[in-house]
Order: structure tokens, then C-alpha cells, then sequence
């Protein structure tokens, strides 16, 4: 719970959470007002209550955490990542929407008013009273702009207004073209690129997780080296290498290593270069190497190092294989006898 470190403040948080809006709001003040006898404003308290829902928030590092949901987690972070890009774009087609509107008072209401004032027939005066319903001010104009936006069945009033002025498609198409295909489109690339950089830095933060913990494993080894190192002489005897396995915090390291005590004397030889000592570099070196699973391309090295051993041995003793041999990979029985 320490707040020095991400996770200590998160527990701090979640703990926060639990206490003020668990106990405190859940037991204690219904407690307290059924004691003192008040009535609280239980609506007031509810609302308090809805904060328990930011513990939610501790999913994320599961999904970040599990590799199953990589993808959940690529999203949410996209959405994170993305609510800058989508603040700016509402801004802007707030922007573009507003002067559109300017220009559409102008070429497009005053003429429409104009030709109400002149004197038109009931039935066009009537159609013009419909269309002033949605385009009469700015905020109205502004909010049919963004029913064009969305492509929301705007072509019906447009040939209304086309009937009046004939090139006012125009003006409608135009905003079309610059917030619907080019400015949704730029905000699409926008959020396809942020995309791609959380991908590419969510591989990077996986990378340098994997050298954090590396050097968290060379730090553990360090430590356990000192132990191991009762006269201070930076290298490791057998003696002493021998005294790890029976003391028993020593023991306990050597188990998180995988590593059991009738298997000190093979790791010794294994760790030695053959003076009879381990060195820190040996030491480090041959565990870090050791720690894990074999993979297949330490397997297909060590069978290409053995070949070549065998070719090398067969050609010290003067050995030539018949050809019935040549291929077979598996000559060790000729030494054998």
C-alpha cells in the first residue's frame, strides 16, 4: 500500500474505495443516523456510492497483464488514446460547422425571408414556413449541418430549398465534401496511426519489461553469489558452493532457480572453467544461460557442435566412414569399441 510504486497507489486507491463508499457510506452512517436519530439524504449517499464502480478500472491490468487479452487491451487503450484525437475533431467540425451556418444565413435564409416578405402564394409560403423551422437562426441552421453530417435524411428539406434557389445543392455538398470525406476521413488516419504507435509501444514496453526483469534476475544472482561468498574473495569454492545447498535460506533461492541439493556438485562442474573456482562472470553467466526451458535453437546448436566434434575426432584418428555411412549422422558407435 505504499505510494512510492504504481501498484501500492492503486491498492491505495482501491482500498480508499472500499472504506468510503463500503463502509463508511454502507454501515457506519446508517448506523450513526439510526443512533442519533437524523434523516439523511439517502439520494446524496447513493450517488456516492456509484465511485465504487472506478475499482472497474482494476481490469485493465488484468488485460494488460494476461496475453489472452492483449486485444481487449490494445482497445482500451486505443480509446484512451484516441479521446485527445476525438476532443480536437469536435472542435473542429464545430468550427467548420459554424461558418458553414454564417454563409448559410446569408445565401440561404435572408433570400428565403426575402421572398416570404414579397408576397408568394399560400402553399409556397407555407413550405417556406417548414424550412424556417430548421434553418431560421444559427443554432438551428448549425444543427441541421450536423444532420447532413450524418447523412441523415437531409435530401427531402434540400430539394425543398432547391425549389426556392436552385444552386443551393451546392452549398450543402460542399459542406458534404469538407466535414464528411475529407475531415472525417484525416480524423480516421488519425486514429488508424495512433493505433499503430500504441501497437508499436506496447511492444516496446513488453521489451523493456523482459530487461527489467532481467536485471532483476542478475540482481537476485548477485545477491545470492554474496551469500555464497563466505571469505570475500570473489570466486567460489567448492567448499563453499558445497555449504549453499545446506543452509537453508541459501536452499530456498536454489529452488526458485530449480535447482536441488544432489544437484550441486554436476552445477559446480558445469559452472567451473577448471581451476576449480567459480568466478562472478561464470557464475552469472551459466545460470542466466541455465534458467528456463531449452529452446529448439539451442538444441540444433548443440547437435551442430557435436557433428562437428565427430568430424573433427575422425579426423585426428585417420578414420574415412564407407560409403554406405556417409549420411548416417549417429557414428558415435564407431568409437565406442
Amino acid at each position: 500500500f505504499l505510494p512510492t510504486r504504481a501498484e501500492g497507489r492503486s491498492n491505495l486507491l482501491d482500498a480508499f474505495l472500499v472504506i468510503f463508499t463500503g463502509v463508511i457510506i454502507t454501515w457506519a452512517i446508517p448506523l450513526w443516523t439510526i443512533i442519533s436519530g437524523h434523516t439523511p439524504q439517502s439520494g446524496f449517499f447513493r450517488m456516492l456510492t456509484v465511485f465504487r464502480a472506478i475499482r472497474l478500472a482494476r481490469l485493465v491490468r488484468v488485460f494488460r497483464k494476461i496475453p489472452l487479452f492483449r486485444e481487449a487491451w490494445m482497445l482500451i487503450r486505443g480509446l484512451g488514446d484516441s479521446s485527445r484525437t476525438l476532443f480536437w475533431t469536435v472542435v473542429v467540425i464545430f468550427f467548420v460547422t459554424y461558418g458553414f451556418a454564417i454563409f448559410g444565413i446569408k445565401l440561404l435564409v435572408e433570400p428565403l425571408q426575402a421572398m416570404r416578405a414579397d408576397g408568394l402564394v399560400p402553399e409556397e409560403e407555407k413550405k417556406i414556413d417548414e424550412l424556417m423551422v430548421i434553418l431560421e437562426g444559427m443554432d438551428k441552421l448549425m444543427f441541421t449541418l450536423v444532420q447532413v453530417l450524418c447523412e441523415d435524411s437531409f435530401h427531402a428539406f434540400m430539394r425543398e430549398i432547391v425549389y426556392f434557389i436552385p444552386w443551393a445543392w451546392a452549398y450543402f455538398y460542399a459542406y458534404i465534401a469538407i466535414a464528411c470525406l475529407v475531415l472525417m476521413n484525416l480524423v480516421t488516419a488519425i486514429i488508424v496511426e495512433n493505433a499503430m504507435e500504441t501497437s508499436r509501444t506496447d511492444q516496446e514496453q513488453q521489451l523493456q519489461d523482459k530487461v527489467s526483469k532481467q536485471a532483476k534476475e542478475v540482481q537476485e544472482l548477485k545477491k545470492l553469489f554474496e551469500m555464497m561468498d563466505a571469505d570475500g574473495s570473489g570466486t567460489l569454492s567448492w567448499s563453499e558452493f558445497k555449504q549453499s545447498f545446506k543452509d537453508v535460506e541459501m536452499q530456498k533461492k536454489w529452488r526458485l532457480l530449480d535447482f536441488q541439493p544432489e544437484d550441486g556438485k554436476e552445477l559446480f562442474k558445469l559452472l567451473d572453467d577448471g581451476d576449480g573456482e567459480i568466478e562472478t562472470n561464470e557464475f552469472f553467466e551459466g545460470l542466466t544461460r541455465m534458467k528456463g526451458s531449452a529452446q529448439a535453437k539451442d538444441v540444433f546448436r548443440l547437435q551442430k557442435c557435436l557433428e562437428k566434434f565427430q568430424q573433427h575426432l575422425d579426423e585426428v584418428l585417420g578414420y574415412k566412414p564407407p560409403q554406405s555411412e556417409a549420411g548416417n549422422s549417429d557414428g558415435w558407435s564407431r568409437h565406442t569399441t
